[in-house]
């Protein structure tokens, strides 16, 4: 009966050497499940806010941003409807809101607009000077203008074909 008892001791010491191999397997698994799992959602995370691949927006200065056509401000654009202010230029004065304005006073009025503004110049006999100062600084300024002569209806000039804009391309 010994024998029988040392076999039997063997048999159950090989099963519990097979179940603890089987744990460590199972640890093993679930730790690289796990590593997996969390590199997926450090993935994710990366992509989602842009860490380190070169999507994210830059500073608002920089050239490459601004002319980008996937930027965010151009996105903005084309999903807002466009809102139009009027800027008359008579002689060598620009007039804004009935008031005479200086071109800074303009430029810092328009800097502070949404970039789905286009500003609607209208020529009442102005010098050649102060309308190409005008166009540009909005042109510097990275604006959208649109040019009329006189004073005709502003409607008949919302055609895109009628569109000035000195980007600089």
């Amino acid at each position: 009966m010994s024998i029988e008892r040392d076999v039997e001791k063997k048999y159950i010491d090989e099963l519990e050497r097979k179940n603890k191999k089987l744990k460590k397997r199972k640890k093993k698994r679930l730790l690289i499940m796990l590593l997996i799992l969390l590199l997926l959602i450090l993935a994710f995370l990366l992509l989602r806010f842009g860490f380190g691949l070169g999507t994210g927006k830059g500073s608002s200065g920089s050239e490459a941003g601004a002319d980008s056509p996937s930027s965010s401000s151009e996105k903005a654009t084309t999903a807002e409807a466009p809102v139009f202010v009027d800027v008359k230029v008579s002689g060598s004065s620009y007039i804004y809101e009935n008031q005479v304005k200086t071109l800074d006073e303009i430029k810092s009025t328009i800097s502070t607009m949404k970039d789905n503004v286009v500003i609607r110049i209208t020529d009442d006999n102005a010098t050649k000077n102060a309308m190409d100062d005008l166009t540009k600084m909005l042109g510097d300024a990275n604006r959208k203008y649109q040019r009329t002569e006189g004073n005709t209806a502003p409607d008949s000039s919302l055609a895109d074909s009628s569109s000035e804009s000195d980007s600089g391309d």
